[in-house]
């Protein structure tokens, strides 16, 4: 049985945004450093020990932290009303809607972090939602940054092709039937086997076991909401993407449900001579059995 990961934890206050951000590091003090960026309504504890380990193998110190309104984060007050699909519909028609905050906030959030940490121009791996929130800080801040991976990401332009209506239905559409444990992990494994990778079916037993778990460290459903409302009106962040001069390499899935392979070639496109690899049978999940090429592909990009 391989042994834990043991994560340093701690609690920071964002030096741009002046918010309390828990997050926990591993790895030796003197390492290059990986800012991990989670997705939408995520906890730190998305970047599993066996996506992690094999970076950690190849001698990286990793960084995850929960997003505003996650895990131990500190909660953004509710004050608007929200309707995630007429939002969905005023961003398609190029229509704004008020959010309680946008990428952008989130990016400064994350930036903020790095400050406050004193970290010293780590790398950034940003995952779906987090993937769009990297490419922000990269353009934001370069000289702050190492270098970019985007995973299973997008530049979240509305006229990019759309998740699947089975995706639609399960991720914005149904909600769990109560707050109760059991039908929040119903909920999850049902979201999960859906984004999943075909090439890679995933572990219904494991992810109810990983959706117990997070929901012990932290359940907020209303955080959840405001995270997606904030995605969707924020509306494309390709201004930013064309802003990017740090070395990039996009990652995504050719069976990815939830966000096509077309998002991340949006990205390479946009980015000056960024690295596009796409994976066969990857959805919109880390599978244990690619950890390991998960792992090669940063390493080859970050050297």
């Amino acid at each position: 049985m391989n042994t834990p990961i043991q994560w340093q934890q701690g609690t920071s206050r964002s030096t741009t945004t002046g918010l309390n951000m828990a997050w926990e590091m591993a790895g030796p003090d003197n390492a290059p450093t990986i800012v991990l960026v989670a997705g939408l309504a995520c906890q730190l504890t998305m970047w599993n020990d066996a996506f992690c380990q094999p970076l950690l193998d190849k001698g990286y110190r990793l960084l995850r932290f929960d997003n505003r309104d996650m895990g131990l984060t500190e909660e953004h007050p509710q004050t608007l009303p929200m309707n995630v699909p007429l939002t969905i519909l005023r961003t398609r028609l190029g229509l704004k809607t008020p959010t309680h905050y946008t990428l952008d906030v989130l990016a400064d959030d994350a930036l903020g972090l790095i400050q406050a940490l004193q970290l010293t121009r780590p790398h950034l791996l940003g995952i779906s939602m987090g993937g769009m929130i990297a490419q922000i800080m990269a353009a934001k801040r370069p000289e702050l940054i190492g270098k970019l991976v985007t995973l299973m990401s997008s530049t979240n332009n509305p006229n990019l092709p759309p998740p699947s209506p089975k995706v639609m239905l399960n991720m914005f559409l149904r909600r769990p039937k109560s707050k109760a444990v059991d039908d929040v992990v119903e909920h999850v494994e049902r979201l999960f086997t859906t984004i999943g990778s075909p090439g890679y079916p995933p572990d219904r037993n494991e992810i109810r076991q990983r959706a117990r778990a997070a929901y012990a460290r932290s359940y907020r459903p209303a955080g959840a909401l405001r995270q997606t409302h904030g995605v969707i009106a924020t509306g494309s962040i390709e201004h930013y993407t064309r802003q990017i001069k740090v070395p990039t390499c996009v990652i995504h899935g050719l069976d990815d449900p939830l966000l096509k392979k077309a998002c991340s070639e949006r990205i390479a496109k946009l980015v000056p001579d960024a690295r596009l690899h796409l994976i066969k049978g990857l959805g919109h999940d880390l599978p244990a059995a690619l950890a390991p090429t998960f792992a090669e592909i940063v390493h080859a990009h970050y050297q």
